[in-house]
């Protein structure tokens, strides 16, 4: 499998998520006078010669944090590391994609549903699309399986313990620190809060505007408005406005059903699915089962190139080699139809509520380019325009059919192209919600927003990563001893404390706090904990195998 994972948010604003912008191996420092800047210009770097170097791209908002981890392991282990700039990310995404790339580079996940497994098997499971650092152990692959098998969800959440302890033993990532949702309002609205992927959950806010309409920022979509092909923040934040799903996630993660009336297992690998009578599309015509089977084989079709088609590779049929059809989907009868996947998958319910597995109307199918302009969909909003680099207009679908309240009549989205100029609207009180905060107000904007700030966990990790096949970083006794060194060199607190201002929390595990499951107590997490004498005594032992 050679697909790359995108997530919905860029880490520090624009962007999963994140949602989304990429698997993120970015770091952020714009030091051109480095001399890593010329090795970056050749795509090369360092992890030998008592030197390693931290690949990022200088356009993302990342300096003072990779600079702060360069000091850290620098000063600890009496080895230099360096920055390494790239100008824009798709150069280091290529590098990484390439594996031309040596040494470290940052990598993290904002989750797509909210699911252990999202953060696990993506990444690190053996030829996973977004295994950057191509990580490989069959006792970490088989306690996944295991764990997508089982049917009680106590024993899956286990499993995925198990499997986290194995990866703390090797560290193909060092993880680094949680990311909040943090952001604000203006005094025109009410009732504002993020959701548990750090997303405000537009629908329930109030506003005291004449025309209930609720002001707020987004950036310019990367496509047309198609849901199996919307995979950025820009995009993402209108499909998950104006497409429901199966399924739906409340505010805290949780998973409820949405147009489903039910959704039965009794394997994790064979479903029966029954939608909901009465489901319209914004034009009229009504949601069936051919709405979901027709817009899955669409987004799975090798040949459209849509960017989330492997999230349909679990179902049977999908093909990453040649055009086929999702054999695996069957419609019983207009409101009912089954799913068989290639594998049991215990989170499969999750994965639903994912915009990938929106359903499209029959008018999609007869021009998706054009659709993508003007999408019909059958969620709490509808489209009214879309100017480009300026606004994407929604009102409130009064056919809607689904749980969710819809307390305004409607969100406008301004576009913006940086956090600066959307920070200083909102003081003004000409925007009224905020998804992100600029660094430049980090350390101020609770004070100047007061209540109206927000700042809460959300389903964010950073980390870098080094690939497994590098020289002294290899998954022998040598690669895990510089691992856990390095891991143990970075004071993390120190650095969300003097930088971060309470926006992000050292890093426990490799998943997040607002994940079900979730423990700060797996075993051998202590190497993601600040301790310089350990960190020199594992460096000096990988040392005695072979000199860096």
């Amino acid at each position: 499998m050679t697909t790359t994972k995108i997530t919905r948010r860029m880490f520090g604003g624009l962007g999963a998520a994140g949602v989304t912008a990429v698997l993120l191996a970015a770091c952020g420092s714009n030091d051109s006078t480095s001399s890593s800047s010329a090795d970056a210009a050749s795509g090369q770097g360092s992890a030998s010669g008592g030197k390693l170097t931290l690949a990022y791209n200088s356009d993302g908002p990342h300096k003072a944090w990779v600079e702060a981890v360069c000091n850290s392991v620098s000063n600890t282990l009496g080895i230099k590391m360096e920055p390494l700039p790239f100008a824009q990310f798709s150069e280091l995404r290529s590098q990484i994609t390439d594996r031309t790339l040596v040494g470290a580079f940052r990598t993290g996940w904002q989750a797509d549903y909210p699911s252990m497994a999202n953060f696990l098997g993506a990444v690190y499971q053996t030829g996973a699309g977004s295994n950057d650092a191509d990580y490989s152990n069959a006792d970490f692959d088989r306690l996944l399986a295991d764990a997508a098998a089982s049917t009680d969800e106590a024993a899956a959440a286990d499993l995925y313990l198990q499997a986290q302890a194995q990866l703390l033993k090797d560290l193909p990532a060092v993880p680094l620190w949680y990311q909040n949702g943090f952001g604000g309002h203006s005094n025109n609205v009410a009732n504002v809060a993020f959701n548990w992927k750090s997303v405000p959950v537009y629908n329930e806010i109030t506003t005291n505007a004449a025309d209930g309409i609720v002001i707020a920022n987004d950036t310019e979509p990367q496509n047309a408005l198609v849901p199996s092909n919307t995979n950025e923040v820009g995009g993402g934040r209108i499909i998950d406005l104006i497409f429901s799903n199966l399924v739906r996630f409340e505010t805290d993660g949780s998973v409820v059903n949405e147009v489903a009336e039910s959704i039965e297992t009794d394997d994790n690998q064979n479903y029966t699915v029954k939608i909901k009578d009465g489901w319209t599309f914004t034009d009229g015509s009504p949601v069936t089962a051919d709405s979901f089977i027709k817009a899955w084989n669409y987004g799975a079709l090798l040949s459209n190139a849509h960017l989330s088609s492997y999230f349909y590779e679990v179902i049977e049929g999908f093909s990453y080699d040649e055009d086929s059809e999702l054999t695996g989907l069957t419609k019983i009868d207009d409101l009912t139809f089954t799913i068989k996947l290639t594998a049991p998958a215990s989170d499969f319910k999750l994965r639903l509520g994912y915009s990938a597995f929106a359903p499209l109307p029959e008018v999609a199918f007869e021009d998706m380019d054009a659709f993508g302009q003007a999408p019909i969909g059958n969620g709490p909003y509808k489209v009214d325009s879309w100017t480009h680099d300026a606004e994407i207009v929604l009102s409130k679908n009064a056919d809607y059919r689904g749980g969710q309240t819809v307390a305004n009549e409607g969100v406008t989205f301004t576009i913006y192209t940086d956090y600066d100029s959307a920070y200083n609207d909102l003081l003004a009180d000409s925007l009224d919600v905020l998804d992100a905060i600029p660094d430049s107000a980090l350390s101020s904007f609770t004070s100047e927003l007061g209540e109206r700030a927000i700042n809460q966990p959300g389903a964010v990790i950073q980390t870098l990563s080094i690939n497994v096949n590098a020289d002294h970083f290899k998954m022998d006794d040598e690669g895990r001893l510089r691992r856990a060194a390095i891991s143990r060199a970075i004071n993390r607190k120190e650095i969300c404390d003097t930088l971060y201002y309470d926006t992000r929390t050292p890093a426990s595990d490799f998943t997040s706090p607002v994940i079900a499951g979730w423990s700060d107590t797996i075993e051998g997490s202590d190497v993601l904990t600040y301790d310089e004498t350990d960190a020199k005594a594992l460096w000096d032992q990988a040392n005695a195998i072979a000199e860096f």
